[in-house]
C-alpha cells in the first residue's frame, strides 16, 4: 500500500505533468469506444452500400487504433523527460531499481483505472450523440441505433490496458538503463551548438521540391491516387530534414546578419533556439504534420460532403437512366403507359443511340484505340474516353440544325479542360473539327470519368460501324462493335414517398416486359442516398480524425511550452538581473513564442496549397468536379483551425510565462 499512497500523491502534486497525460489518454478511450461502436453497429450492415460503408468506418477505427498507440508513446516519453529529477532524486534518497519499478507500475494502474472510467463512460455518452450527428449527415432511417454493447466497451478496455502495460514497459526500459546521478542532474546539463548541416538542409529542400512537384504535375485523378502517398512521404521527411537541419542553418545566417542579430528583440530568441533546436526541431515539424493533417482530412473529406449535390447532378442528369445494348423502344413505351396509369407526367425524355464508351490513348490529337481488359495503369495519364455520335441522333437529341457536307468533318464536345487542336485523328483517320459543341453536356452520355472524354459527332451511322469495325478485329474486342442505347427522363413528383413507391413500380413493370433482355436501370433518389451516406460518413470520420490530430497538436505545443519554459527560467532571471526589465523581456518571451510557433503553421499553409491541385484531382473519382467549392471549403477550414491554432497559442503560451516568471 505504501507504493500505491506514493503513486497517488506523485499524480497529485505533478498535476501540470500528468493532468495532460491523463486528458488525453482519457481522450483517446473515448475516441475509440466511439469508432468502435459505430464500425460494428448491427444497424450499418442493413444499409445500401453496407459494405463500402462498414468497410469505411472500419478503416477509420483502425486508423484510430493506430494513433492511439503512436501518441500514447509520444505522451509517455514527454513525461518521462519531466520526471528524470524526480526519479533520480528517489534513487539518491535510498529507493532502488526495483521499487522504482513498483511505484511506477502503481501510478499506471491508477491512471488507468481514471482512464478507464472516465474514457468509457465519456466515450458512451458521446456515442449518443455521434449517432444522432452520422444519422442527420448520413440521411440514415431507424435501422440505425444506439445499441450498448458490452464486447465493444470489453474490447476497448482491453485496447487501453495493453496500451498501459507498453507504456510500463517504456518505463521500466527507461529506468533500469538510467543513472541516478545523471537523473538527478538532467537539468543542468548543457548543450552543445548543433552544427549547420548543410547537406542535410539541402536534402530536405530537394525531397519537399520533389514532392511539391509531384503535386503539381500529376494530370489524372487515377495517377493522383498512385502517386499521393508518394508525394505525401516526400514532404514529411522533406519538412523533418528542413526543420531539423535547414532551421539551424537559417538561424546561424541571421546570426551572421549584425543589424538583425544585435536587436534586443532578435538576440535572445536566436541565440536560445540554436542551442536549442536539436529537440524543439522534432516537436515543430510534429506540429506542422499535424496541423498539415487536420487541415487536409477536414477539408477533403468537407469537400465531398458539400459537394455531394455536384456529384449527384453530374452522374444523373435526369431522374432515371436506363441503358441497354439493345433498342429501349419497348421499355420507352411502357414507362409513358405505367406513367399514364399512376397519373404522373414523364419530361425531358431522351432515347439516344451512340457507341459505347470507346478507351483510347491519346498524345495531342492523336487518338489511338485500345483494349479496357489489357490497359496498363502506367498509360492513364494518355487516356481517354471517346463516344461516337451520328449527326441525326446528336440533332434529334438537342433540337438543333447543324450539318457535315464532308465525310471527314466531326462536331466534338470534351470535358477536358484545354483541347485546343482544329483536327483529331482516330487510328490514322483525320478528321477537321468543324465546332466544339456545348449542347451534350447534360445528356448523362459520359457520366463521371476519371479521364478526360470526348463525344465525336460523325456524318452518320454507317461511318461510325465501317471505323469500328476497322479498329476491333479481334474476337476479344467484338464487344465494342455493340450500340449502346440510353432512355433518360424525370420523374413529375416532389414528394420522396411517392417517387420511391413509382420508380419501384416502374422497374417491376420494365422486368415484367424486358424478358431476357439485359438492361440497367438507375434512378437518381437511390444514387443520391447512397452519395449522401457515404460523404456522410466520410465527413464524419474526417471530423474524428482532424479532431484527434488536434488534440495531438494542442498537447505537442502544450508539453514544448512546459519545457521550453522551465529551460527558459533561469537564462530570463539571469537577463533582469544585468539590467533587463520586466517589460523587455515579455517582449523577448512573444518574440520567441511567435517565432517558434507561426512558422509550423505557415509551413503547413504552405503544405496545403501544394496539396489543393492534387486533392482537386482525386475528388474527380468521386465526382467532384467543382473545385471553386472545394477551394471555398479550404479556405474555410484554413481559416478556423488557425482561429483555433491561436487560441492553443494563447492559454500554451500563459503557462510559459506563469513559469519564466516564477
Amino acid at each position: 500500500m505504501f507504493y500505491a499512497k506514493l503513486a497517488f500523491q506523485n499524480i497529485r502534486k505533478n498535476k501540470q505533468a500528468f493532468l495532460p497525460f491523463l486528458l488525453s489518454m482519457i481522450f483517446l478511450t473515448a475516441l475509440n469506444t466511439l469508432m468502435l461502436m459505430v464500425a460494428n453497429d448491427p444497424g450499418l450492415a442493413k444499409l445500401q452500400g453496407a459494405e463500402a460503408i462498414t468497410q469505411l468506418f472500419g478503416f477509420g477505427s483502425v486508423i484510430v487504433l493506430i494513433f492511439s498507440v503512436v501518441f500514447a508513446t509520444y505522451t509517455e516519453t514527454i513525461l518521462n523527460k519531466q520526471r528524470k529529477n524526480e526519479l533520480g532524486l528517489y534513487n539518491v534518497l535510498g529507493m532502488g531499481k526495483r521499487e522504482l519499478y513498483k511505484l511506477t507500475f502503481f501510478e499506471k494502474v491508477i491512471n488507468l483505472v481514471t482512464t478507464v472510467v472516465l474514457g468509457v463512460t465519456s466515450g458512451v455518452i458521446f456515442s449518443r450523440l455521434a449517432y444522432l450527428i452520422i444519422k442527420k449527415m448520413m440521411g440514415i432511417g431507424s435501422e440505425f441505433k444506439f445499441t450498448l454493447n458490452p464486447s465493444i466497451l470489453t474490447l476497448t478496455i482491453l485496447f487501453i490496458a495493453g496500451i498501459y502495460a507498453w507504456l510500463y514497459l517504456i518505463n521500466a526500459f527507461n529506468i533500469f538503463k538510467s543513472d541516478p546521478i545523471e537523473l538527478l542532474h538532467a537539468e543542468q546539463k548543457g548543450e552543445k551548438e548543433p552544427k549547420a548541416k548543410w547537406f542535410l538542409a539541402l536534402v530536405g529542400l530537394v525531397t519537399l521540391a520533389w514532392g511539391y512537384w509531384i503535386a503539381l504535375t500529376i494530370k489524372s485523378p487515377v495517377s493522383a491516387v498512385t502517386n499521393f502517398f508518394i508525394a505525401v512521404l516526400l514532404v514529411i521527411i522533406g519538412t523533418y530534414l528542413i526543420f531539423t537541419a535547414g532551421s539551424i542553418v537559417v538561424l546561424k545566417l541571421l546570426r551572421k546578419n549584425e543589424n538583425y542579430y544585435y536587436n534586443v528583440k532578435h538576440f535572445i530568441p536566436v541565440s536560445g533556439m540554436i542551442y536549442r533546436m536539436k529537440q524543439n526541431a522534432v516537436g515543430l515539424a510534429s506540429i506542422c504534420i499535424l496541423s498539415t493533417m487536420v487541415l487536409v482530412t477536414v477539408s477533403t473529406t468537407a469537400g465531398l460532403f458539400f459537394g455531394a449535390n455536384d456529384q449527384v447532378q453530374q452522374a444523373f442528369p435526369r431522374d432515371i437512366m436506363i441503358s441497354s445494348e439493345k433498342p429501349l423502344t419497348k421499355l420507352k413505351q411502357v414507362a409513358k403507359n405505367y406513367a399514364t396509369k399512376e397519373d404522373v407526367k414523364l419530361s425531358d425524355m431522351q432515347y439516344i443511340r451512340t457507341s459505347q464508351s470507346l478507351l483510347f490513348t491519346k498524345k495531342a490529337n492523336d487518338f489511338k484505340a485500345a483494349d479496357r481488359m489489357n490497359y496498363s495503369v502506367s498509360n492513364v495519364d494518355k487516356a481517354a474516353n471517346v463516344v461516337l455520335i451520328s449527326l441525326s441522333e446528336y440533332n434529334t437529341l438537342t433540337k438543333d440544325s447543324l450539318s457535315l457536307t464532308k465525310s471527314n468533318e466531326i462536331f466534338m464536345y470534351t470535358t477536358a479542360q484545354n483541347y485546343p487542336e482544329k483536327t483529331m485523328i482516330l487510328n490514322g483517320h483525320k478528321y477537321q473539327i468543324k465546332q466544339q459543341v456545348n449542347k451534350l453536356k447534360d445528356t448523362g452520355l459520359l457520366n463521371t470519368s476519371p479521364v478526360d472524354s470526348y463525344i465525336v459527332v460523325m456524318k452518320d451511322q454507317k461511318q461510325i460501324e465501317e471505323l469500328l469495325k476497322e479498329l476491333y478485329k479481334t474476337k476479344e474486342t467484338a464487344a465494342y462493335l455493340a450500340p449502346a442505347y440510353q432512355l433518360n427522363f424525370n420523374i413529375g413528383l416532389k414528394d420522396q414517398a411517392k417517387r420511391k413507391a413509382f420508380i419501384r413500380g416502374l422497374s417491376k413493370e420494365f422486368a415484367k416486359t424486358a424478358d431476357k433482355q439485359w438492361y440497367s436501370f438507375q434512378d437518381k433518389d437511390s444514387y443520391r442516398a447512397s452519395v449522401k451516406r457515404f460523404d456522410g460518413g466520410f465527413f464524419f470520420l474526417g471530423i474524428i480524425l482532424g479532431i484527434a490530430f488536434l488534440l495531438a497538436t494542442t498537447l505537442i505545443i502544450y508539453y514544448k511550452q512546459v519545457s521550453e519554459g522551465m529551460d527558459d527560467r533561469k537564462r530570463f532571471v539571469i537577463l533582469q538581473k544585468v539590467g533587463m526589465d520586466e517589460a523587455e523581456v515579455k517582449r523577448v518571451i512573444h518574440s520567441q513564442i511567435m517565432m517558434v510557433f507561426i512558422f509550423p503553421l505557415a509551413f503547413a499553409m504552405l503544405h496545403v496549397a501544394f496539396a489543393f491541385p492534387l486533392i482537386k484531382k482525386m475528388l474527380v473519382l468521386f465526382g467532384i468536379t467543382n473545385w471553386q467549392l472545394f477551394l471555398v471549403v479550404t479556405l474555410v477550414v484554413a481559416l478556423i483551425f488557425s482561429i483555433l491554432y491561436y487560441i492553443v497559442y494563447q492559454l500554451t503560451a500563459r503557462v510559459y510565462y506563469r513559469l519564466v516568471e516564477r
